[in-house]
């Protein structure tokens, strides 16, 4: 995770980004390595997945525990076709953790993403 910051309507506002490398889907649900976003400093969080090539399904997922033992779903599942972008987002984050998974839609048929999440307030 890396905080900057960025100029906003000619203020300037600190932001934490994640920016993982692309991850193949497999077909059960797995964690982007590195989709994690620590909430508990920031109020509003946003997730967008890109697929380059097929048809891949996305969760995001929020905990309060930072091993994510006591996660939820709190978005998806969402499938995004082959060359799509799809996002989330949420105000007022109300969870200290959250993480992206991701799964091939079609079994056998494995998709690529790339997840790029973002925290601030």
């Amino acid at each position: 995770m890396t905080t900057i910051t960025v100029v906003d309507g000619g203020r300037d506002v600190k932001i934490s980004q994640v920016m993982p490398a692309a991850q193949a889907s497999t077909d059960a649900a797995a964690v982007v390595t590195g989709s994690d976003l620590d909430m508990r400093a920031w109020a509003s969080i946003a997730y967008t997945i890109q697929v380059t090539d097929n048809s891949v399904t996305w969760w995001v997922y929020a905990a309060n525990k930072a091993d994510f033992s006591d996660e939820v779903i709190v978005d998806g599942p969402n499938a995004v076709a082959a060359a799509g972008v799809d996002s989330y987002a949420v105000a007022q984050a109300p969870y200290a953790y959250y993480r992206v998974k991701i799964q091939s839609t079609v079994p056998g048929d494995h998709g690529t993403a790339t997840v790029v999440g973002i925290a601030k307030g």
